[in-house]
Order: C-alpha cells, then sequence, then structure tokens
C-alpha cells in the first residue's frame, strides 16, 4: 500500500515539475524581433477570439490576466465570452503569459514592478466588454 501511495507522490512530483519546464527561453528561438512578433501574432489572436462575440450580456463574461511583468504578476487584463470554447482560449493565454514570461528572462527585460489591480466587474458598451477597475 505505501509503494503505490509513493507512486502517486513520484508521478505528481513529475508532472509538476514538467509544468514549470514547459516554457523555456528555447521556445522563443529568434531574435529579439522575432520575438516580440511572435508575441505580439499570439496576443493577436487572442484579442480576436475575445473580439468574436457581442457583448450584450456582462454576465456571460469573464476576466483573466494576460502577459507577464518582468518582476511578476499580469501586464494586463483581458475580457472573454462564456461562450467560445474557453479551455482553448485560456490555454492560449497560458502560452502566451508563458511566453512572455521566456521573453523577459531570455532578453533581460525589466519593468516597473508595480502591482497592476484586477478590474472589479464589466460592462457591455456597444457590443464590446468594457472592463470596470
Amino acid at each position: 500500500m505505501k509503494t503505490h501511495s509513493y507512486s502517486k507522490f513520484f508521478i505528481l512530483i513529475f508532472f509538476f515539475l514538467v509544468s514549470l519546464v514547459s516554457c523555456t527561453e528555447e521556445d522563443l528561438k529568434g531574435s529579439k524581433f522575432d520575438d516580440e512578433q511572435e508575441l505580439s501574432k499570439l496576443k493577436s489572436e487572442i484579442q480576436k477570439i475575445s473580439d468574436q462575440v457581442v457583448c450584450d450580456n456582462a454576465a456571460d463574461w469573464k476576466i483573466v490576466p494576460i502577459g507577464a511583468k518582468a518582476c511578476g504578476g499580469a501586464s494586463s487584463f483581458i475580457a472573454y465570452s462564456i461562450k467560445i470554447d474557453t479551455v482553448e482560449f485560456l490555454k492560449k493565454v497560458d502560452n502566451y503569459n508563458n511566453k512572455q514570461k521566456a521573453f523577459n528572462v531570455k532578453w533581460g527585460i525589466a519593468s516597473d514592478c508595480a502591482v497592476i489591480v484586477g478590474p472589479k466587474s464589466i460592462t457591455c458598451e456597444n457590443g464590446k466588454p468594457k472592463l470596470n477597475y
């Protein structure tokens, strides 16, 4: 019985360690310009997915942190509709966040280290979600 418990423990540790190193500097293989272009393209894709749904009911929208400041924490927030494939959307946001962290390390990016306060709510204005701080 103890052997079975140890096996589960080591499997959990293994997956935890894999998740820590899942996105490294090697994931960004180009020049600084190329890496910036890759991040910009990915963020545009994320924004496009968010923009594909008309905001007519704020209750159908959620907020997720996006980007990574060099000192830690999100660089901004984005609203997304629960009417999209939220699992795939959040995977894409997580991928972007990890690549942003790797970019910061690879290129020695510094930031102001200010904590960004998240939005308190979402309202719909002219068919688009508005984050209220």
